[in-house]
């Protein structure tokens, strides 16, 4: 855990630790209870407390297709062969904004070769005793280099994220020609008139070599527009691993209202869906004693749903708040089962792929998500 590259907030009684590489939440506490696994030596390759975008989880082989043009990522898991949780882990961030409880991040997603989308990405973190931590990803597509986010334009996005009307192009003028003088007798207006047929002839062809390559030129334009995929294929997510202040898993009991999770094949790939049932059916806040769990899951109260960590001896609460279609568990077996994973995610894995839940921003448009922790312990 970089310390000396990272931003921290306080308020509540609560306190965060984010990183200004990839906004990364590398540690959140309540008083002196651990919400979250802290990141460190011990949790390297498991991306703790990671912010997923442009796409969460696996995309397999790391291959895709958009718009009819095939895209290859770079794969980064090596057990699956795939492309795992997004390019955002590794995007320098810089502070925009910065008070005691609240922190804004900012930083530009550069076009790459297997994912050429240029994208703003605004990160917000506030801690307050009412909400705990709350964490806003805020993403916008921009094909072209364009000055960077304004303060203005941040809350704008932060209060009402949606699509901007793009500038029109002013038609260009046609160019007049000048006056005649005036002051001509008719023969020297003949003669010059003469002369000017003869110019013409001579001039001309460069104007009209010049207009027939500026409309050769404006139609590759239009071409390279046409084949240009018009919109950015997106999805993102959070990977915090949640702990009870730092309580074994085996005395712990995980609640979430989910009813449906997505089969798996070894490889990571997703071959179908069920109803949850035995280890995978969390609705009722079962122990995670002897649970593997590394699946996505569906089918969500769509107003909003709760996840909660609850250590059985002590009545500790460790609660997630968030309103995305879909959250992938994973019970920890990297980091030795030091926490589990709750992940929300605005798509299931491999939508590059499959397109399901894909979101397709338009240039200038906004997308959001977010989600919050928050600490309940029982007198």
């Amino acid at each position: 855990m970089d310390a000396t590259n990272s931003v921290s907030i306080n308020g509540g009684g609560y306190s965060a630790q984010i990183s200004l590489l990839g906004g990364q939440l590398l540690r959140l506490k309540h008083h002196e209870d651990e919400l979250v696994v802290p990141a460190g030596d011990s949790t390297d390759g498991a991306f703790p407390g990671a912010v997923l975008a442009p796409w969460p989880n696996r995309t397999q082989g790391g291959m895709y297709s958009y718009a009819g043009q095939d895209y290859a990522l770079p794969v980064n898991e090596k057990a699956t062969g795939a492309a795992l949780h997004g390019l955002m882990v590794d995007l320098p961030l810089h502070v925009q904004a910065h008070k005691d409880t609240e922190v804004q991040l900012q930083g530009f997603l550069e076009p790459t070769e297997g994912y050429p989308f240029g994208l703003d990405i605004a990160l917000i973190y506030r801690v307050s005793a009412d909400i705990g931590l709350s964490a806003t990803l805020m993403a916008r597509y921009r094909p072209q280099v364009e000055p960077e986010l304004t303060a203005d334009e941040l809350a704008e996005a932060t209060d009402a994220p949606a699509a901007e009307d793009l500038p029109l192009s002013e038609p260009l003028e046609p160019e007049t020609s000048p006056d005649a003088d005036s002051g001509t007798d008719a023969g020297t207006d003949a003669a010059a008139d003469a002369d000017a047929d003869e110019a013409s002839v001579e001039t001309d062809e460069e104007p009209a070599a010049e207009q027939d390559q500026a409309e050769s030129d404006l139609a590759q334009d239009d071409d390279v527009a046409a084949a240009a995929p018009q919109t950015a294929p997106f999805g993102a997510g959070f990977h915090p691993y949640l702990t009870a202040g730092g309580a074994s898993l085996t005395e712990c009991r995980l609640r979430l209202p989910a009813r449906t999770v997505l089969k798996t094949s070894p490889d990571g790939a997703v071959t179908g869906r069920e109803t949850v049932s035995g280890d995978f059916d969390l609705t009722n806040g079962p122990l995670l004693a002897g649970r593997r769990i590394d699946h996505a899951f569906t089918d969500l109260p769509p107003e909003g749903w709760t996840a909660e960590l609850v250590h059985g001896p002590s009545g500790f609460v460790v609660r997630m708040i968030a309103d995305s279609p879909w959250v992938q568990v994973y019970t920890g077996e990297r980091i030795d089962r030091a926490g589990v994973a709750i992940e929300p995610m605005s798509c299931p894995p491999d939508a590059l792929n499959s397109g399901e839940d894909l979101v397709h921003l338009a240039p200038g448009e906004w997308f959001r998500m977010g989600y919050s922790i928050e600490a309940i312990r029982v007198d």
